[in-house]
């Protein structure tokens, strides 16, 4: 089928699935583009630089009297804005602003407190839903309470203070939201963001610094005025025109003549790729979702579905100075592919002197490391559960089971109830008629048996969390179940699948009857942003692995940069919403104003003004943002607004740059925009 790019404007940059009333199975789709946008706000190819998410910084480190080491960190949800397209500019949601989100570096060993705030707006400004968020660290081995379970909401106004023990192997994690029923259209708006786990080994091993290069891969559909587009073809899935790594769409990247580590990410909410180098040539894979493989693998292309996370190696030494490679998509069955859906980025050779310091800069890996995910045999397994994934009506289900089951159970229900270190093998029947499906489950990390009763595929040699089920695909997995007691969430990885319902969950060593002090939504409450909470003790110390190594954590500075997205989403219309949050009214009205706005360069800025409503809320804040004509939208500070409702922020000396146009984003809601006195 093919549809011209006319054909697909007139459809309205909805999709030409969706439009077409698609909501089946679908072997190959291929149009010109999904986008509503002009010629000249729809982006070219490689006419952008990689951008690298920054470092986040923590506020503070302590060291506790077992010498371990607790880093504290705090991250906004915020509304803000992305300069993705020629022209225009697109309102995202974003941590710290930012999309994707600022990458967490951190060692073995070395606990983290996250303070996620959210201060974002009481409903989607496209799309109506309620804004509440539940954060999970993907591929974390979490207590239930830390872990983003999906009903474990935080509202706005609200801090939820999440733990992470980091005993784990090194390997590349990510955050991302997880809120019941609008997963997908919050990832696609931006939040998401990587996090790093590193080891003795893995340093010892692989490149570092620059040359150890997140890749957070997504897609985009655009209407006219820059915003996202959303239509997810009956809860098949959305798969977007425009491709961006790192929120930019189709970058480039300067090289030297070296090797070169990318961590590569899925974080489109639906589709899948099948990566390849233009040149023919194989990456080295060294890393799958849980860390390092045994060997190294000389892969010529892989297929890559939603969450899966990928350590490649390229040697861009082989290449002559001036040469451009392309990362390119060959796609998979049932995914939507346009004009320019087969490019990802390109890495252009440069003459600059090469750097050979660290491991891996001239020589390839070859032995890597094991784990005990990968000395798992069959043998050890007390017990074999077979699951078929399917459609019933428009409803997903993973072995019978959707997620409004689990809620009216009051949270009992299970798929499975293995006991704390036992041994399974969990086999997946792929019979949904045509869809693939990439599964995710929580907390463990599997080794991939068989695929069709053949071996995995030579890039899934190594510990896995999110697993590609195709179409007519049966996989065998054999995993571990610990280190925690507790109930934890197995759903489908294309989001729109998740949010209608393909969720279910497990629980480890626990009776679902009984009392949990581990609960994941009541054991640890949310509390209003500011106010101070004690640390929880550890709650399962005794269960938790013991570090095996320590260095120095990277932490630099968070520069000032464009939020640009790393994901998309949008629906016309407003879809379910979630559990009420009792400070957040939800008939609330905000009136927000800006009263005082000067900025004397050099010397000292200052923003005052109101943020009244309705409602009953008791915290709440105002996000400033320099706005200045010409310039993209910066974040540049916060500010708590009282109780009577007013607002202050003042610094000296202020930004280096003068600021001469200013925005306000309540967490209530409204905005408010001003020119700013230079005087």
């Amino acid at each position: 089928m093919s549809v011209s790019r006319r054909q697909a404007l007139q459809i309205g940059g909805v999709g030409v699935i969706g439009a077409l009333g698609l909501a089946v199975p679908l072997s190959s789709v291929d149009a010109k583009s999904a986008s509503q946008l002009d010629a000249r706000n729809m982006p070219k190819l490689y006419q952008r630089t990689l951008p690298i998410p920054p470092v986040l910084a923590p506020k503070s480190t302590t060291v506790g009297a077992d010498g371990k080491k607790t880093h504290l960190y705090q991250i906004e949800q915020t509304a803000c804005m992305g300069n993705i397209l020629p022209g225009l500019s697109t309102p995202l949601l974003g941590y710290n602003g930012l999309v994707p989100g600022p990458t967490i570096k951190v060692n073995q060993g070395e606990r983290i407190t996250l303070e996620m705030d959210n201060i974002l707006p009481l409903f989607h400004p496209q799309w109506g839903y309620r804004l509440d968020t539940s954060t999970h660290l993907h591929g974390s081995a979490s207590l239930p309470q830390y872990d983003g379970y999906a009903n474990d909401l935080t509202g706005r106004g609200l801090c939820k203070d999440y733990e992470y023990p980091n005993f784990q192997p090194a390997r590349t994690l990510w955050y991302h939201d997880h809120a019941v029923h609008n997963t997908a259209q919050s990832v696609y708006s931006g939040l998401a963001g990587q996090y790093h786990l590193h080891d003795e080994a893995e340093r010892n091993l692989l490149p570092q610094g620059k040359f150890d290069v997140p890749l957070t891969i997504s897609d985009a559909m655009f209407a006219r005025n820059g915003s996202l587009g959303y239509n997810d073809n009956s809860h098949s899935g959305l798969w977007g025109d425009i491709i961006l790594v790192n929120g930019a769409p189709w970058p480039v990247m300067k090289v030297q003549r070296r090797i070169y580590r990318f961590r590569i990410l899925n974080a489109s909410i639906s589709r899948s790729y099948r990566f390849q180098l233009s040149t023919g040539d194989p990456v080295t894979m060294v890393g799958t979702d849980g860390g390092l493989m045994p060997a190294a693998q000389q892969v010529s292309s892989w297929r890559h579905s939603g969450a899966e996370r990928y350590e490649i190696l390229i040697d861009f030494s082989k290449y002559p100075v001036g040469k451009r490679v392309e990362l390119r998509n060959l796609s998979n069955k049932n995914n939507v592919d346009y004009d320019y859906t087969g490019r990802i980025m390109a890495f252009d050779v440069t003459a600059d002197p090469v750097d050979t310091s660290g491991p891996a800069a001239k020589v390839m890996p070859t032995l890597l490391t094991g784990s005990p995910t990968m000395d798992l045999t069959p043998s050890q397994s007390v017990k074999t559960r077979r699951m078929r994934l399917k459609r019933d009506g428009d409803i997903w289900t993973i072995g019978g089971m959707t997620w409004d089951e689990v809620v009216k159970s009051g949270y009992k229900k299970v798929l499975a109830d293995p006991d704390l270190n036992d041994v399974e093998i969990w086999e997946f029947e792929n019979s949904s008629g045509g869809w693939f499906h990439p599964l995710h489950i929580h907390l463990v990390d599997f080794k991939v048996l068989s695929r069709n009763g053949r071996p995995p595929f030579p890039y899934e040699q190594g510990p896995k969390d999110t697993v590609y089920v195709g179409e007519g695909e049966t996989v065998r997995l054999l995993m571990q179940f610990g280190p925690h007691r507790g109930r934890y969430m197995i759903h489908c990885h294309n989001l729109p699948h998740e949010d209608h319902d393909m969720m279910g969950q497990f629980s480890v060593g626990y009776n679902p009857n009984d009392p949990d002090p581990n609960d994941p939504i009541e054991a640890v409450k949310p509390h209003p942003i500011g106010e101070v909470v004690p640390v929880p003790g550890e709650a399962a110390a005794d269960e938790e692995e013991t570090p095996t190594s320590e260095a120095t954590v990277t932490a630099e500075a968070t520069p000032t940069q464009t939020a640009q997205p790393t994901q998309p989403s949008g629906s016309s219309a407003a879809t379910e919403t979630a559990a009420p949050v009792t400070t957040q009214p939800a008939d609330q009205k905000d009136v927000v104003t800006i009263t005082t706005a000067r900025h004397r360069l050099n010397k000292d800025i200052a923003f005052a003004g109101t943020s009244r409503y309705s409602g009953t809320a008791t915290s709440a804040n105002v996000v400033l943002y320099d706005i200045t004509p010409g310039r993209t939208a910066t974040r540049i500070g916060t500010a708590s607004i009282n109780s009577l409702g007013n607002w202050t922020w003042t610094t000296k000396p202020g930004p280096s740059r003068q600021v001469t146009m200013v925005r306000a984003d309540s967490s209530r809601g409204g905005t408010a925009t001003a020119s700013v006195r230079t005087d």
